[in-house]
């Protein structure tokens, strides 16, 4: 990434610092100080990689290679593997908030959807899936966040976008649930539209516990999908 660092940053949370979201990468996204790039160059060498070894089902790093982690051993997800570049701390998780919080969507064709591509590895899709937003929610915020991700990487892999997946009750926000209590929440919350087929990969900005990529995997296959695989930016550690 191109671009150096001002001697002073500024308040990321501020209202200069939004402005200067709107203008032309004025500000670095990682530490809110000057930049001529999406992160400056000490930001950039700060990303918080996900790493290898990793487990081969979820994705969490793990100390040794290993095929199954322990949280894999005690939960049943219903997607084949889910991969994520980043983990959801400091400059990843400011990553994910300028896009869902301040929508700041340069981020995903200049830095999330480069990273999604490499992580997905050269693997080949019939579609990629975003994981919905129920409509309360997408009429407030006036995006999604995963479709954006979505629709970037898609273009990149040269699979097509499908947004058959759609939010059929509402839920509790996932921010203070156990991980049970996450599973319990979303399960049967969402439908596909149409008939599915063949491999599928489902997009979201971040991985918790696994619960809402499981229960749209659930739903992808339940409408024929062969298998259904999962990219997401960040994870929780």
């Amino acid at each position: 990434m191109a671009g150096a660092p001002s001697a002073e940053c500024g308040d990321p949370h501020s209202v200069g610092h939004e402005r200067g979201f709107k203008a032309h990468l004025q500000w670095c996204v990682g530490c809110g100080g000057r930049a001529s790039d999406l992160l400056c160059p000490p930001c950039f060498e700060s990303l918080p990689w996900a790493g290898s070894p990793a487990c081969e089902r979820c994705g969490l790093p793990t100390a040794f290679e290993t095929p199954v982690c322990c949280v894999c051993k005690n939960v049943d997800f219903a997607f084949e593997t889910a991969r994520t570049p980043l983990r959801y701390e400091g400059v990843g998780k400011e990553i994910v908030h300028a896009l869902k919080y301040r929508a700041y969507t340069a981020v995903v064709e200049r830095l999330a959807a480069p990273l999604l591509a490499e992580a997905v590895g050269g693997e080949r899709f019939d579609a990629v899936v975003p994981v919905p937003l129920h409509r309360a929610r997408l009429r407030r915020r006036g995006f999604n966040q995963a479709a954006l991700l979505a629709r970037g990487l898609a273009g990149r892999i040269n699979s097509p976008v499908s947004d058959t997946l759609q939010v059929v009750r509402s839920t509790r926000d996932q921010v203070e649930l156990s991980a049970a209590e996450r599973r319990r929440n979303v399960a049967g919350a969402f439908s596909a539209a149409a008939r599915t087929r063949g491999r599928l990969l489902l997009v979201e900005d971040v991985f918790t516990t696994g619960a809402t990529t499981s229960a749209c995997a659930a739903a992808l296959l339940d409408a024929g999908a062969a298998e259904v695989h999962a990219v997401t930016l960040c994870r929780t550690c």
